[in-house]
């Protein structure tokens, strides 16, 4: 199962290079002031959350999937590596946007509180987590194609979704009017959130199963 891992980050590896040197650009701008780090952090979730549809469009140009089945790994353990290199890039992207904060706090760029920063990035882990929970199904059920058409009407629910839920609390706002002693108060619900989304992203996985085992190659 490693070496279907190494082969999704293999055919990401020109699409990564691209980003990054999209995020230095914008981490550039970001520490020039124009921009605030949470700015920068929701980029690079919503690249996490497109990646994977670049990955299904190369295996069905090359037609992976005939040759995918024929090695002993079968169905379960193939979409079970794909979960994984989302799970990672998701992580990585999420590390990378803690270190670039707190760079541009130590910097005294950051304008906006440092832990208000962070329970920013845990929201968009979360939506990031939960858009994938999504797409990852309909990839396997519909194919890239047609679910690409999709992504923007998933991702738009799940803004909704997620407004819904702050609004008890203030709204979106709520984020902003936290202060230092609340924002720790708020620490555990970064946590429950991400706990949330895996077990969003298990069940997403049981349904791709589903799916990719009913496929016909």
């Amino acid at each position: 199962m490693s070496g279907l891992i190494v082969k999704d980050f293999l055919i990401l590896r020109k699409t990564l290079r691209s980003y990054l040197m999209i995020l230095l650009i914008y981490g550039a701008v970001a520490f020039s002031g124009f921009w605030q780090a949470s700015f920068v952090s929701g980029f690079m979730m919503v690249m996490v959350s497109v990646l994977p549809m670049n990955v299904f469009a190369y295996d069905k140009q090359s037609k992976w999937d005939v040759y995918g089945l024929s090695l002993p790994v079968g169905r379960t353990k193939t979409v079970a590596a794909r979960y994984l290199v989302v799970l990672i890039l998701t992580g990585l992207a999420g590390a990378v946007a803690i270190v670039f904060g707190a760079a541009m706090h130590l910097a005294g760029r950051m304008e906006e509180p440092l832990g208000q920063f962070l329970l920013s990035c845990a929201v968009f882990v979360v939506f990031t987590m939960m858009i994938n929970a999504v797409m990852l199904p309909l990839l396997y059920r519909f194919g890239s194609e047609r679910a690409r058409m999709m992504l923007f009407g998933v991702m738009g629910v799940i803004a909704v979704l997620v407004v819904i839920l702050l609004m008890p609390l203030g709204g979106l706002e709520w984020l902003n009017s936290l202060d230092e002693s609340a924002l720790e108060q708020a620490a555990a619900l970064p946590a429950a959130a991400v706990a949330a989304g895996l077990v969003l992203l298990a069940l997403s996985f049981l349904l791709s199963r589903h799916f990719y085992g009913n496929q016909d190659v």
